[in-house]
């Protein structure tokens, strides 16, 4: 198991070893072999130099001899892995997701046509210690395993769309709610310290390095975040070239120019970037490039990604183009924001991206 892991589970599993060597009994019962259980303190969990849970995502069995401990396997924790009903319970971890229909986002779709597209993806994921597949992609806030799931699945989809991707490997960020998914955001765009799951995704950069794999990968959201502090880590403890690593963004939470600069020096290709122009979350990221008016012309849109439905929702779902969106729109019943749509790509040259 430890010649499989890359180099941060390895560090989190010897660092629960110490913990185990230092306090290998300290439940009353002297037969119990889990001796470290995890914290839900949400105020470690701002503090993300720590990792918000006092053992990691691996089993570690041992057992007590006269005058030494021995540590007789070391696997995956099926307590710990999986969707949890409390979200924040969830864990950083890589899962190999399977498609099981051939629905996909491609066009303005009803409410049954959506529920369908949820479904095209294995909601039950494999975890797994390393990418195997072609395909990766890192989630958004707010997304608990069970939505990211198929909703980074329906991204990667329209980002590599002529591949027919038949399983992809999910990079799992997982929510610790509004609040405190802000936070980290907040904290990963700084310069210094990053996030465990920074620090995580930087270690798996670097094992599909060592092995020489080709990743096509897809940041969504604070995904994006997260990939671009991945790469700032990467860049200060590893530094080799990334060769044969691709990236689409989508709604990005980053700013898009510092994520170029930084994939471009590292030697991650980003092949394209998806954004809404009425969803807020881009137009705040990236302020160098920000207009009074784009900013006006997102907020009032706001209310849609913070709470609308899916399809309503300008950041959810991969943008197919404002045609498609104010289609979308009114397939839903939202016939005033379609509006808005329609008269702005008036004002549009036929030309125009966007569209």
């Amino acid at each position: 198991m430890l010649s499989q892991l890359n180099d941060y589970d390895l560090k989190m599993v010897c660092a629960d070893i110490i913990k185990i060597c230092a306090n290998p009994n300290p439940n009353p019962n002297p037969n119990a072999n889990n001796s470290i259980k995890h914290s839900r303190n949400p105020l470690r969990r701002i503090w993300r130099t720590k990792y918000p849970f006092r053992n990691y995502h691996f089993l570690i069995r041992y057992s007590l001899e006269a005058n030494h401990i021995s540590i007789t396997d070391i696997l995956f924790d099926k307590q710990l892995e999986g969707a949890k009903n409390n979200f924040a319970a969830e864990r950083t971890m890589l899962y190999e997701v399977k498609r099981r229909s051939s629905e996909t986002y491609d066009k303005a779709m009803n409410s049954d046509e959506i529920k369908k597209v949820q479904g095209a993806w294995e909601p039950v994921p494999t975890p797994t210690t390393q990418i195997k597949t072609q395909h990766a992609a890192v989630n958004g806030m707010q997304n608990e395993l069970t939505k990211a799931t198929w909703l980074m699945g329906t991204h990667l989809d329209r980002a590599y769309e002529s591949d027919g991707i038949k399983a992809y490997t999910l990079f799992h960020n997982p929510t610790d709610y509004t609040t405190l998914d802000l936070i980290e955001c907040a904290f990963d765009k700084r310069s210094s310290t990053k996030s465990h799951n920074a620090q995580h995704l930087a270690a798996v950069l670097a094992q599909n390095s060592q092995q020489g794999k080709q990743v096509k990968w897809l940041a969504h959201s604070q995904g994006a975040i997260i990939f671009c502090a991945a790469l700032e880590h990467y860049r200060i403890y590893y530094g080799k070239p990334l060769i044969g690593q691709q990236l689409a963004v989508h709604g990005s939470g980053s700013n898009v120019e510092r994520l170029k600069r930084i994939a471009h020096s590292m030697g991650v290709k980003v092949i394209a970037v998806r954004n809404n122009p009425y969803d807020f979350v881009p137009n705040l990221a990236d302020r160098s490039k920000i207009s009074p008016s784009s900013l006006v012309r997102s907020m009032k849109f706001k209310g849609l990604v913070t709470g609308g439905s899916v399809g309503e929702s300008p950041h959810t779902l991969p943008f197919l183009g404002l045609v498609t969106y104010a289609a979308q729109l009114e397939m839903l019943g939202n016939n005033e924001k379609a509006d808005i749509v329609k008269n702005f790509i008036k004002t549009l040259p036929p030309t125009d991206k966007r569209l």
